[in-house]
């Protein structure tokens, strides 16, 4: 058995987690770029030190809506997925280290702590050279099915977790007991995963402790259960709000959607989601002009992009979103554009 008797320590000389599921081994960047985007996305994928060899080893396990993986370059390695678009990673970190940007948020992952990345937010990282990492894959649609079944609602807005996890305590340290369990069962050729009901069990389980031991933007209602859901005139205006953000929009136009006067509205959202109906499109937009900046073309500018969202004013636009994502608009497309 591949894992350690203490389950946070790092892996002994020669470990090799599912060891069953051998899926490919190469000193070929090129090919490896390519098996590994197969598994998960397309993506840039470079040795950070000229002329430095790779050993890239991938073990990877399906399993209905997820999947298991094990994977270390062997080289010092930039990889830059962009959006992942379908699916949630946990990249549990076993050896060595990454550094790992998702959207606005920077972590530094050592051994017993694990990177959630979100699917709808821009991301980089730099591996260290003897990292390894055990990765969970989870698609998008189940996550978001079950938080929808748990809060009894429609999401608004997408998933978006807090990016850096401990493994060592607490809610997340069951979690990672739980996917430890998956792996040694995977291991054998016998296992109680065998039946697809159980694997199906075991998914829903897993994605369910996620959302209870990982913050993510809708912990603060899991938390207090159906109590906080939002009136249907206040989740009106959202959907509203976040099909047509790039449309001219007054609050007489969101209190003619929700079907109530403007101050039964901005009690809703006060009191539901913490702001008012107009800081709340406000937020969607530049959440929008982020995600417009971090895929931009060569001949985009932030101008373009802020007028394409309603920002007329731009120095307060500025103003608004280094607040907001602690960098100015230009650094975003700047650090876009050298990718």
């Amino acid at each position: 058995m591949w894992w350690p008797e203490n389950p946070y320590e790092e892996l002994k000389p020669g470990a090799m987690p599912l060891g069953r599921y051998s899926a490919f081994r190469s000193s070929d960047l090129d090919e490896a770029r390519e098996f590994v985007g197969s598994i998960f996305c397309p993506h840039r994928l470079e040795v950070s030190i000229p002329r430095k060899s790779a050993d890239v080893r991938m073990n990877h396990a399906p399993a209905a809506g997820v999947s298991l993986n094990y994977l270390q370059y062997g080289a010092p390695v930039n990889i830059v997925p962009g959006e992942l678009g379908h699916f949630f990673l946990v990249q549990v970190q076993l050896k060595g280290g990454t550094m790992v940007r998702c959207g606005s948020r920077t972590a530094e992952i050592g051994p017993a702590h694990a990177s959630v990345l979100s699917p709808t937010e821009y991301t980089d990282m730099h591996w260290t050279e003897d990292a390894a990492e055990l990765i969970v894959r989870l698609e998008r649609d189940a996550v978001e099915r079950q938080l929808s079944a748990l809060l009894g609602q429609h999401l608004p807005e997408p998933i978006v977790f807090d990016l850096a996890m401990s493994c060592e305590t607490g809610p997340a340290g069951s979690w990672w007991r739980a996917v430890r369990f998956l792996a040694a069962e995977l291991e054998l050729s016998e296992n109680v995963l065998s039946s697809p009901l159980a694997v199906k069990q075991f998914e829903q389980t897993l994605i369910c402790s996620l959302l209870y031991s990982q913050p993510h933007n809708y912990t603060e209602a899991l938390k207090h259960g159906l109590s906080t859901a939002a009136p249907r005139h206040v989740k009106r205006v959202e959907e509203y709000i976040h099909a047509h953000a790039q449309d001219p929009i007054t609050i007489e136009d969101l209190t003619e959607v929700a079907g109530v006067s403007a101050r039964t509205l901005f009690a809703g959202f006060k009191r539901f989601r913490g702001t008012s109906p107009m800081k709340y499109l406000r937020d969607v937009r530049l959440k929008r002009v982020r995600q417009d900046l971090e895929r931009a073309g060569d001949n985009e500018t932030v101008t373009d992009i802020a007028m394409r969202w309603g920002f007329g004013q731009l120095g307060r636009f500025a103003v608004e979103y280094k607040k907001e994502f602690g960098e100015s608009p230009s650094e975003t497309l700047r650090r876009r554009l050298l990718v």
